[in-house]
């Protein structure tokens, strides 16, 4: 482990042109006694990367590795991860599909908040990476563990339910938070008095909700991330 961290310190000390541990400091943005904690750990903070990354544009598997280009952002745009070939345009990689972002998921069933009537309390189960783009304000992420959405939703996929669009529309899929802890995708439709919760998979039944239970609607479904 030793000869690497030092590699790897070598090669950050290159790129930057620095000699101290000052000076390196000052490029990173950190206080000097981290790089003493690191040197004491033998192990670079991924943070040092993505700064050297943001910073310079430097290859963060180069540092890591000494293998592939130096430079993956240079005046002129993107190299490609094998350091052939034409530079990207930089507005490629601007894209917010391309920009990624650390969300949490959730689970089809909340915490039960012991009385039959209210709202479950979303229970949280990791994380996901996802394009920026389908992180948006308002979108919850659910993991979705039964076919009764199949075969539009599927056990298996995630799911971007936008809460900011609450308002039932009849047709349109959405995410219910039934008491007891359970959350259905079912497809809204209008009864007199009622919604019906329709399910996609004829193997699971439909349910009816009194239109007064609007506040137990989490919101519709945005988009479905699944395996074909």
């Amino acid at each position: 482990m030793d000869h690497i961290y030092k590699e790897t310190i070598e090669r950050i000390k290159a790129v930057t042109h620095t000699r101290t541990q000052t000076a390196l400091a000052e490029i990173l943005e950190i206080k000097q006694s981290s790089i003493s904690d690191a040197k004491r750990r033998q192990s670079v903070p991924g943070a040092w990367y993505m700064t050297l990354f943001e910073k310079l544009g430097v290859n963060p598997d180069w540092l890591k590795s000494g293998i592939g280009p130096v430079y993956l952002r240079t005046e002129v745009g993107y190299i490609p991860g094998d350091g052939d070939g034409t530079p990207l345009a930089p507005g490629l990689l601007g894209s917010p599909l391309s920009q990624p972002a650390l969300v949490t998921m959730y689970a089809m069933r909340g915490d039960d908040t012991g009385n039959g009537a209210a709202v479950p309390t979303l229970r949280p189960t990791g994380s996901i990476l996802l394009p920026r783009a389908y992180a948006r304000e308002g979108i919850v992420v659910l993991a979705v563990d039964n076919d009764a959405a199949a075969p539009t939703v599927r056990r298996g996929a995630y799911v971007g339910i936008d809460t900011r669009a609450d308002c039932p529309a009849s047709g349109e899929l959405f995410a219910i938070t039934l008491p007891h802890g359970e959350i259905v995708l079912r497809r809204l439709l209008w009864d007199e008095d009622y919604f019906r919760l329709c399910a996609e998979n004829p193997a699971y039944p439909d349910r009816r909700i009194r239109l007064v239970r609007t506040e137990w609607i989490l919101g519709r479904l945005a988009w479905v991330m699944q395996e074909i």
